[in-house]
């Protein structure tokens, strides 16, 4: 299922929803960060034990205080996660996968807190077999919070079939160096979308005038200056724009 979802770029980028292994596998990544969290706390309550730290407290507040401390991370950790982080807990980050609406846009609050909530019938209850079951069966990949809520999850790996960015064919690797950080603000959509039309057009490619008529427009828009061909600094103009949109998303 291919869930559209528009930068604030106005670029629209199609995304497949996640399938059952990547969500599984962040769901355990999860625990794994929950795990490391308890494992921290027993640390430090080990060292208060064996410095003798425990006598300048109240044993029954310090107790609730621990209690609380321990267990909000079960409680509220993907609430919290999600709802601050774009709708990704640190193992969605890892995975690389993200929770949008249906449509494409950013899930409210209440989104949020309705998916939350059912994930004592989606995980708890059910250990697991009803969200899996779920995802792997709906056509928009959601469990039963998601269904509810109006939301799923999406692979931010990109789609070879974008339509408007056509990211499979730039070179965007992980040491990718932007030149022209503020394009975003000199350059709209439809300008990328027009000089990608151009300088795709098999008919224009070796056309020195009309590339260099091109570049120095653009080049006067932004005020950019390049003293390489023409063609390369409107291709660069074009890969910055869309690295940079990706990252709104």
């Amino acid at each position: 299922m291919i869930i559209e979802v528009q930068t604030t770029q106005n670029v629209t980028i199609d995304y497949e929803t996640a399938g059952v292994g990547y969500r599984l596998l962040a769901y355990i990544l999860d625990w794994v960060v929950i795990l490391i969290w308890y494992l921290g706390w027993i640390g430090i309550l080990s060292i208060f034990s064996e410095a003798g730290l425990w006598s300048a407290f109240d044993g029954n507040t310090a107790m609730i205080f621990i209690i609380i401390i321990m267990a909000s991370p079960v409680l509220f950790y993907d609430l919290l996660f999600e709802t601050l982080n774009k709708g990704q807990s640190i193992g969605k980050m890892i995975v690389k996968i993200r929770v949008v609406n249906v449509d494409g846009t950013v899930p409210s609050g209440s989104s949020y807190l309705l998916r939350w909530l059912f994930r004592l019938v989606d995980f708890t209850f059910t250990e697991g077999f009803l969200a899996i079951i779920m995802i792997a069966v709906t056509k928009k990949s959601q469990r039963l919070g998601d269904y509810l809520a109006g939301t799923t999850v999406i692979d931010l790996r990109l789609n070879a079939r974008n339509k408007e960015l056509k990211l499979s064919d730039l070179d965007f690797h992980e040491d990718y160096k932007v030149t022209y950080k503020d394009v975003l603000d000199k350059l709209s959509d439809r300008d990328i979308q027009t000089i990608t039309s151009i300088i795709d057009d098999q008919r224009m490619q070796y056309n020195e005038y009309f590339n260099q008529r091109l570049a120095d427009r653009i080049k006067s828009i932004t005020g950019y200056d390049y003293d390489g061909p023409d063609r390369i600094f409107l291709r660069k103009v074009v890969t910055d724009y869309n690295y940079l949109a990706v990252q709104e998303v």
